[in-house]
């Protein structure tokens, strides 16, 4: 099982590798709007939501651990008569693209989402933001033995 900052840096990799996305940040909203002049669209925003913890098989021993979050995918237009259209085309498929990397990269990962809903955003931040925010779930195996005993 993947610490909480691993899970994020998780997200960071996938972004990163993206081509056409250009930055990626994590936190609350109030972090959202508060670096919006900072922000190089497109842009992809993680907000944790809720995690169920560790959810234990019938032995104990085994189980899976499951986080939820936002995934906000913006981007802004760049020239002042570009599409909305097109900028709520191409976040839509950063997402799944993300999604994708996730559960069908080249990597061998126990991790895996899954997307419970997507919404589109039309969102005034430091310029007029379009895109998405989709509500994703980060699942992650889990085996419990004293070598995953906190280090404190």
């Amino acid at each position: 099982m993947k610490t909480y900052q691993q899970v994020v840096e998780t997200f960071q990799s996938a972004s990163n590798a993206h081509l056409a996305i250009n930055s990626f940040a994590e936190g609350a909203l109030d972090y959202l709007d508060a670096s919006s002049q900072d922000i190089k669209y497109p842009y992809i925003f993680l907000r944790p939501l809720t995690s169920n913890g560790i959810v234990l098989d019938a032995n104990g021993v085994s189980g899976e651990r499951t986080l939820t979050f936002e995934l906000y995918s913006l981007d802004i237009p760049k020239l002042s008569d570009a599409s909305p259209l097109k900028i709520k085309s191409d976040t839509e498929q950063y997402i799944y693209d993300i999604i994708a990397w996730f559960n069908l990269g080249d990597n061998q990962r126990s991790e895996y989402l899954t997307l419970q809903n997507i919404t589109p955003v039309d969102e005034a931040f430091n310029d007029r933001a379009y895109g998405w925010v989709a509500v994703v779930n980060y699942t992650d195996s889990y085996y419990l033995d004293f070598c995953n005993y906190p280090k404190l």
